[in-house]
Parts: C-alpha cells; sequence; structure tokens
C-alpha cells in the first residue's frame, strides 16, 4: 500500500516537472521571436485568418500628414496664380511695346513722306513724282499720275522750287489699325516772279495703314480745319554799299 502511494507521488512529481519544462521552453521560444511577431501573438492575432480583411488605418492618428498635403496644395495653388498671372503681365507688356513700336513707326514713315512732298525743283520735276509715288497706296499714286502733266507745267513756267523741314508729328489712331498723322512743317519756297525764299508754317495730315507686316502711306494733303499756311517774307539781301564820291581835284 505504501509502495502504491510512493509511486503515485512520484507519479504527480513528474507530471509537474514536466508542465514546468514546457513552460520553461514555451518563454524561450516566445524571447527568440521576432517583436512584431511577438506584438501580434500578445494582441491575440496569432493565427488569425490570412484572408481576414486588414484593419481600417485611421488617419485622424496622424495630424501632420494633413498639414503636409495643405502646405503643398497652398504652395501649388500659388505657383499656378503666380505663373497665370506673370503670363497676363508680360501678354500686357508686350502688346503695349507693340503699340508703341506701330505708332513710333507710322510716325517715322509720315516724317519722312512730308519731306518727300515738300522737296521739289522746277530743274528736275521727274525725281519729285517717281519719290512722292514709290510705296504709296494705288490710290494715292493714281492721284500724282493724274496731275503730273498740269503740275510740271506749273513748275516749269514759274521755275518754282521747296524744301521743308519737319517740325513735330503727332500720330492719332485709328479704330481700323491705322494712324492719321498731323504734320507740323515748314516749307521754303520761291519762284520766277518771287526769287526772294518765303517761309511757310504748313499742317499736313499723313494717313498711314499697315498692309501685311509693312506701313503704307495712303493719303496726304492740308489739316482739315486749320488756317492758311501763313508766309514769312525772308530778309532780301542788302545790296553793296556805294562807292564814296571821288573829291574833286584841287586847282593847279
Amino acid at each position: 500500500m505504501t509502495d502504491s502511494i510512493v509511486s503515485e507521488d512520484e507519479k504527480v512529481d513528474d507530471t509537474e516537472r514536466e508542465a514546468a519544462g514546457n513552460d520553461a521552453v514555451a518563454s524561450d521560444v516566445a524571447q527568440t521571436k521576432p517583436t512584431a511577431e511577438r506584438d501580434e501573438t500578445d494582441n491575440g492575432v496569432e493565427g488569425a485568418d490570412d484572408d481576414a480583411p486588414p484593419k481600417p488605418r485611421h488617419w485622424s492618428k496622424r495630424p501632420g500628414l494633413w498639414v503636409v498635403v495643405v502646405l503643398v496644395v497652398a504652395v501649388l495653388g500659388g505657383g499656378v496664380f503666380g505663373f497665370i498671372k506673370y503670363h497676363q503681365v508680360t501678354g500686357q507688356l508686350a502688346q503695349l511695346r507693340q503699340v508703341q513700336a506701330d505708332r513710333d513707326a507710322a510716325a517715322q514713315l509720315a516724317k519722312d513722306y512730308a519731306l518727300k512732298s515738300l522737296t521739289y525743283s522746277f530743274e528736275d520735276p521727274d525725281a519729285f513724282f517717281h519719290s512722292v509715288e514709290d510705296g504709296v497706296s494705288q490710290q494715292l499714286k493714281d492721284k500724282y499720275v493724274n496731275a503730273a502733266d498740269l503740275l510740271k507745267a506749273v513748275m516749269l513756267q514759274a521755275q518754282v522750287s521747296s524744301t521743308g523741314e519737319v517740325l513735330a508729328t503727332d500720330p492719332i489712331a485709328q479704330p481700323d489699325g491705322a494712324y492719321q498723322v498731323v504734320v507740323s512743317a515748314h516749307q521754303t519756297t520761291r519762284n520766277l516772279q518771287n526769287p526772294t525764299p518765303k517761309v511757310s508754317i504748313i499742317l499736313l495730315q499723313v494717313s498711314v495703314s499697315k498692309v501685311g507686316n509693312a506701313w503704307q502711306v495712303s493719303d496726304i494733303g492740308p489739316k482739315t480745319g486749320t488756317h492758311p499756311p501763313v508766309e514769312q517774307q525772308l530778309p532780301a539781301p542788302e545790296p553793296p554799299a556805294a562807292p564814296a564820291p571821288a573829291k574833286p581835284a584841287p586847282p593847279r
């Protein structure tokens, strides 16, 4: 009987020792697992079904990410707005430069043509007509061609000559893109009956329009609504002084 009891006690001791050994082994295995695996084990996900849906991420736990997104959107938005504004300003500046360039080109062309129209001589009238008919509209060229014979006869008969000096130009833009250029000038003329030069202050209106990429004079004439040219008589040169009378010789 005693032996039986002893035997039973020994069995209990052996069972306890075996359980203790198993606990020790489990502890060692747990220590050797990776940290992430231990965390999953601790959270009760070890052995979870692989087909289970992933847990949703809560963005509210990462407020810094929203700040970054907002900053990126703000920077991109500011960059796009700045680019659009820069493009608009650049276009406006280019347009202003083009307008000024057109204005200067029209004024210069009107000035040059006014000088042509004010410079002629009876000694070579053909040169005058060739000059004023070059590079103008067909309508203006026809005006000179139709009046050439009459004007040549007057120039030759009266022996007329003229020179010009442009004082100022005032280009005025028109709705169709053309320019009406008012030219202030001095015209110095002389002829057979008045050999002494006369200076006239005149206002001419020169019409300039754009044909393709070039500017062209389409018409010229006196400025409407202005007074007739003011003539200024240049002083004639003084005649040389008469020699003093010789003294009579004393009597012998």
